[in-house]
C-alpha cells in the first residue's frame, strides 16, 4: 500500500468511526490521567509562547461572541468598536458576581447560555453609570 492510499484509508476510517475513536481516547485519558497531565504540563511549559497565543485568541473570540450576542454596540451611545466595549451587569451587581464567577465572565456567559441581566456599554458609559448613577448621554441639556 503506497503512502497516499494509506493516508486515504485512515481518513476514511476516522470519518466513519469518529465516535468510537473519541470514546477510546476518553478512556485512555481517564486510565492514564497522571501521564497525560504530565505530558500536557511539559508541553505547555516548553511551548509557552504558542500556548499564550492560542489562549489569547480563544479569549478574544469568546469576547467577540458575547458582545455580538448582546447586540454588538453600546446600548447608550451606540459605540461599536470592540476595544471600547464592556459587559455591564444591568442591576449593578457586578462586584458580587465577579467574586462568585471570577475574571472569566465571557466563559461564564457562554456556559450559562447568555442569561438575561447583561448588556453591552462602552467604557465611558459604563464608568459614568458606575460613578454617577447615570450616563451623560441620557441627560438632555
Amino acid at each position: 500500500m503506497d503512502k497516499e492510499a494509506n493516508r486515504e484509508y485512515h481518513r476514511k476510517y476516522r470519518a466513519e468511526n469518529i465516535d468510537k475513536i473519541r470514546e477510546s481516547q476518553r478512556k485512555y485519558r481517564i486510565k492514564n490521567r497522571v501521564k497525560v497531565n504530565a505530558y500536557a504540563c511539559k508541553y505547555a511549559s516548553e511551548h509557552r509562547e504558542k500556548m499564550d497565543f492560542f489562549s489569547k485568541r480563544h479569549r478574544d473570540n469568546q469576547r467577540k461572541d458575547v458582545i455580538s450576542h448582546y447586540g454588538g454596540r453600546c446600548d447608550c451611545c451606540g459605540e461599536n468598536r470592540i476595544e471600547f466595549l464592556a459587559i455591564d451587569h444591568i442591576k449593578g451587581n457586578g462586584r458580587k458576581h465577579r467574586e462568585k464567577v471570577g475574571p472569566m465572565i465571557c466563559r461564564w456567559l457562554i456556559a450559562n447560555n447568555y442569561p438575561e441581566g447583561f448588556r453591552i456599554l462602552c467604557h465611558n458609559c459604563n464608568s459614568a453609570i458606575g460613578f454617577y448613577g447615570y450616563c451623560p448621554h441620557e441627560v438632555l441639556i
